[in-house]
Formats: structure tokens, sequence, C-alpha cells
């Protein structure tokens, strides 16, 4: 049994060295004991390496497997989240975070899983850890900016955007998720400005074209309008609201026409 006053990475370490034979208990109990003897605070690791029994190539080989199985969880946690499984994807995500609380993809990932779930406060938490670690992330200010857009603080979403599109000016989704704020909050020009801008950058995105013709119907650009959402529907083709919407305009288009006539 490994000693509970070793720190949790210190335990990890442990059991990852005796289940691939890179040291066995008889050495690590020894080093173990002189560690409880001394009362200092020094890692465990620097009296294995003392006595000679971690050299570098052992060291190397434990952070290989643990960096493998890091990359293991937070592979399976995609996938979970890709399926939209995120309980599960946030299991796997959690794991990764235990084993290494600086792993700024795993806080990420995680807080797209808990956005998922809705749980709001908790993905604005992860987003502002890996925004803590990684200082110029676009991706975290972009997520917690959708979070706070979800929560309707669009003040502070569009504060996120900004420093986003600042840290990467050719990041689409920060544009079209500051177009959603304008949007939300009214200031329609804008929004079409962003969404426009958005793709531009990435013309693979359904949302922004549907957003555009939303607005454009709103201006009574009922043309533009369903030339966005037919572009949308080329995109996605199960895009139901998009279709909805074409169906309406273009019979509303038909009897204004024949109004005319």
């Amino acid at each position: 049994m490994i000693s509970n006053d070793l720190t949790p990475e210190e335990k990890l370490f442990c059991k990852l060295a005796i289940k691939y034979n890179i040291l066995n208990r008889t050495q690590i109990k020894e080093c173990l004991k002189r560690k409880k003897l001394e009362n200092i605070s020094k890692p465990l690791a620097i009296f294995l390496i003392e006595k000679g029994y971690l050299t570098d190539n052992k060291l190397d080989e434990i952070i290989s497997i643990h960096e493998k199985n890091l990359q293991a969880f937070l592979a399976r946690g995609n996938q979970y989240q890709s399926n939209r499984d995120f309980e599960k994807a946030i299991q796997d995500f959690t794991r990764v975070l235990k084993s290494n609380p600086y792993h700024v993809e795993a806080f990420i990932n995680r807080g797209n899983a808990y956005l998922g779930l809705r749980q709001y406060e908790n993905a604005l938490s992860d987003f502002t850890s890996a925004i803590e670690l990684e200082p110029k992330n676009e991706v975290a200010y972009t997520n917690r900016g959708v979070t706070y857009n979800h929560i309707g603080e669009t003040e502070k979403a569009i504060q996120d955007f900004n420093k986003a599109i600042e840290l990467s000016v050719s990041y689409a989704k920060a544009y079209y998720s500051r177009g959603v704020s304008y949007h939300f909050r009214k200031e329609y020009e804008k929004a079409i400005e962003d969404y426009s801008t958005a793709i531009e950058l990435d013309d693979t995105m359904a949302d922004a074209y549907n957003n555009r013709g939303v607005l454009y119907t709103l201006f009574k650009k009922y043309d533009l309008a369903i030339k966005d959402w037919e572009k949308a529907l080329s995109i996605d083709s199960n895009f139901t609201s998009v279709k909805l919407n074409l169906q309406v305009l273009k019979r509303r288009r038909e009897m204004l026409q024949e109004e005319k006539q």
C-alpha cells in the first residue's frame, strides 16, 4: 500500500512506476522511509534519484506513460462530448485535471461539457481557469463569452470576444459569437457586420448565414435573406428552422408579388 503522506501526483507516479516495472515496491518503500525520517518536504523522486533507483531514462519513461494516459482520457472525453454524453465527458476531463491541474485543454473541454449541460457557473469557472493559465488563449475567451451570452451578460461577453479577436484576428467563431451578442442587444447593423466577417473567414458557418438571414428580413431585404438561408441549407440540409423560415418567406414574397399585379 502506498503511503498517505504522499501528494496525489506522487501516488500516481508510484503506481505507474510499479505497474510498468520501472521501479519495485522495495525501492519505493526504502525511499519513503528515508523521506519520513528526514521529515522534509523534498519530493519522493529526489530520494529515488539520490539512491540511484530513478535514472533519467526511467523518469522519462514514467512521464511518457503518464502523458499517454492523460491523452487517452482526453480523447475519450472528446468522443463522449461529440456524442453529447456530457456527464461522462466531464468525468474523463476531471481525471486529466486531477493528474495535471495545469492542463488548459482539459479545462476548456470540461467547460464546454458544462455548457452543454447548461451548468453555466461551472463553465465560467473552467474557462476562467484556462485563461488564468494561458492568458493568450482566444478559444477560452470566446467560450467564456458564449457562456456569458447564455446568461444574458452580453456586455461581459462582448469584452471577451473583443479580447479573443485582439489575440486572433482571423478567429471566425469570435466574430460570429459577438454578432450574437449584438443581435441580443438589438444592435442589428453591428450584428450583420460581425456575421458577415465570420462568413468571410469561414464560409461553412451555417448558423452565421441563418442569423444574418433573420436580420435581413427585419430590414425587408428578403432576397438576401433567402440567399443566406439557401446557403445555410446547402451546408446543413437538416437545419429545420431554416427550412421553415425559407418556406414562409418564399410564400410571403410570392404573395407580395401577386398583390402588385
